[in-house]
């Protein structure tokens, strides 16, 4: 096979699209040590791609030998590729995008008085000459696929490719803050610069917004070798798609869906199904811990201990929703007096709290029977600053309104009963490890292949949580005993729904979901419904408990609990000036 040819199909593999150009251009550029960097696009990056650095460059025979398939000076052994720090490492994008445009180079490094100048066209060199320029290079794309209008008939319109390209230019940004960029899109007169900073948060401002950046949570974790930060939306705060959601690792900006399903995992009962929380997330790991080698465009990593990592997000992310404390009530509501949730109603003793004709609704409102509940929440302690507020009533027999400091807060009694419901089934569930019950009859489950092996690697911890397994080989295993709270459910079914989550879902604690689901429906069946009335006392009761809850921000599944309306917004709502509240209610 030509090499010309050989190089136009590998350039399918490398450069799908006017993006993949724009990444490896600016990976390049970000190896090279470039601290400004400018981009110029015209058509969507088909008519034009032209990225200029200030980087350390390279020489008359490097700029030569670049544009021969796998020539790179970032790997020179195999044991590099465990050891690697840089963005590029095969040496096919130069090459390849060479292969399907008009493709011109100019480059100087310090060591040469003048620079190198390189024309290729489809593949084919067309002239080498001397140029005097700074330090640094320069690459301009132009009438990429011109010569493949069957690869030109795949793509999107300009505007499509042109956002296409404008995300690697984000991806980009934030992996490097301390570079900066500076971009113009087609008939666009000035630039627009993204000014170097060493901070992720003034770089993420930068290109999305004081605000977008304030309104997201801060996370952290990290275990042995192991590191995550970055931001997350709030809870009950969601987009209808993945488009932000960010991930790098040891800096590189990868596509994984191991990593995206772990942060969803995170939100299970924080966001309503069908839609996708906004994060940025930062993985710091041994670069001997991860393969980036797994797909041509680099696009993918994939990690040795697949399972610590998914572990590790998922509880940095429910850590970061729980320690979100939207509201408190320190002083302005308080349950009259009432010290404990009583065991046949939500008034003081258990006894009629609402006044005569108000509509008691002791048998939805009940808590759940003793054996589901042996204890109450415990109320985390209310935060400083004051947010005091005071219960005026309830709208339509479904919304209590609270007037606050701030503003005016409306919560739906159903969600917030739900909330406070399930954290104390969860917390019910979480506190009875060891209280196994044996079968007198054990139950054999088969599993297949993949979900035994998985159910196999966590046995140790499920007998702690007192579900006991026995493996009988042949995907065969024997339940001999279980937790109180599992004996009424059909324990096949339930096993093999474990097995197969454990086999997806590649972390620990999918018995912990597995039964929190189930909590789920029951607490939607026990809560408060809409149009039940309730005392004040009931409703003073709810609301505290609500905000001692982890996460008082939404309901089990994901909706949210509250709404509120500041100061400001009634203020704007009613064309007045000033704003005695505050114009936001955080």
């Amino acid at each position: 096979m030509p090499e010309a040819l050989a190089s136009q199909i590998a350039a399918g593999e490398v450069v799908e699209r006017p993006a993949s150009v724009v990444k490896e251009l600016l990976e390049n550029a970000l190896d090279a040590g470039a601290t400004e960097i400018e981009l110029i696009t015209q058509g969507g990056g088909c008519a034009l791609i032209r990225v200029a650095d200030n980087g350390c460059g390279m020489g008359k025979e490097d700029a030569l030998l670049c544009l021969e398939r796998y020539a790179t000076s970032k790997l020179a052994s195999l044991e590099d590729l465990s050891r690697l720090h840089s963005y590029g490492f095969r040496g096919e994008a130069i090459p390849t995008i060479a292969s399907v445009s008009f493709f011109l180079l100019q480059t100087r490094n310090e060591e040469e008085p003048v620079g190198t100048e390189v024309t290729v066209e489809a593949g084919k060199l067309l002239s080498v000459r001397e140029i005097g320029r700074d330090r640094g290079t320069t690459v301009e794309v132009r009438s990429l696929f011109s010569r493949f209008p069957a690869r030109r008939r795949f793509l999107r319109s300009p505007a499509r490719e042109q956002a296409h390209l404008q995300r690697q230019l984000v991806l980009a940004a934030i992996a490097e803050p301390s570079t900066t960029f500076r971009f113009r899109h087609g008939s666009q007169a000035g630039w627009t610069v993204w000014p170097a900073t060493g901070v992720r948060e003034d770089r993420l401002a930068a290109i999305f917004g004081t605000g977008w950046v304030g309104a997201l949570l801060p996370l952290q974790g990290r275990r042995a070798g192991l590191s995550v930060s970055g931001f997350l939306s709030r809870p009950g705060i969601g987009r209808p798609s993945r488009e932000e959601q960010f991930f790098f690792v040891n800096r590189r900006p990868v596509e994984s869906r191991m990593l995206s399903a772990a942060l969803q995992e995170g939100y299970r009962h924080s966001l309503l199904r069908g839609l996708y929380p906004t994060a940025v997330l930062w993985i710091e790991i041994d670069p001997a811990r991860i393969d980036p080698n797994v797909h041509p465009a680099k696009r993918e990593v994939r990690f040795r201990e697949e399972r610590e990592v998914w572990s590790l997000v998922v509880d940095a992310v429910r850590e970061s929703l729980e320690q979100r404390s939207s509201v408190a009530f320190p002083e302005g509501v308080h349950p009259r007096g009432v010290a404990e949730p009583a065991a046949a109603g939500y008034g003081p003793d258990g006894g009629d709290a609402a006044p005569a004709g108000e509509g008691r609704i002791e048998a939805s409102f009940a808590p759940v029977v003793q054996d589901e509940l042996p204890a109450p929440i415990e109320a985390r302690a209310a935060p400083t600053g004051g947010n005091r507020g005071r219960l005026l009533g309830v709208l339509g027999s479904l919304y209590l309104l609270v007037e606050t400091e701030k503003g005016l807060l409306l919560v739906d009694q159903h969600a917030a009963h739900e909330r406070v419901l399930f954290e104390r089934l969860l917390a019910g569930w979480e506190g009875a490890a060891g209280g196994a019950q044996p079968l007198l009859q054990p139950v054999v489950v088969t599993l297949p292949a993949r979900d035994a092996a998985a159910l196999g690697e966590e046995l140790p911890a499920l007998h702690r949580l007192g579900l006991e397994l026995r493996e009988m080989g042949g995907g065969a295993f024997s339940v001999e005993s279980v937790p109180a709270r599992l004996a009424s459910l059909d324990l096949a079914l339930f096993v093999q729904k474990l097995g197969a989550d454990l086999a997806d879902r590649k972390g620990s604690g999918a018995i912990g979901k597995a039964e929190a689901e189930r909590l789920a429906g029951i607490v939607c069946r026990r809560a408060v419904k809409a149009h039940d009335r309730l005392s004040s006392v009931e409703a003073e009761r709810l609301l505290v408990e609500l905000f001692a809850c982890r996460n008082p921000d939404t309901c089990p599944h994901g909706r949210p609990t509250w709404i509120s309306l500041s100061y400001g917004e009634l203020e704007r709502r009613f064309g007045r000036s000033g704003s005695p509240g505050g114009c936001g209610f955080f």
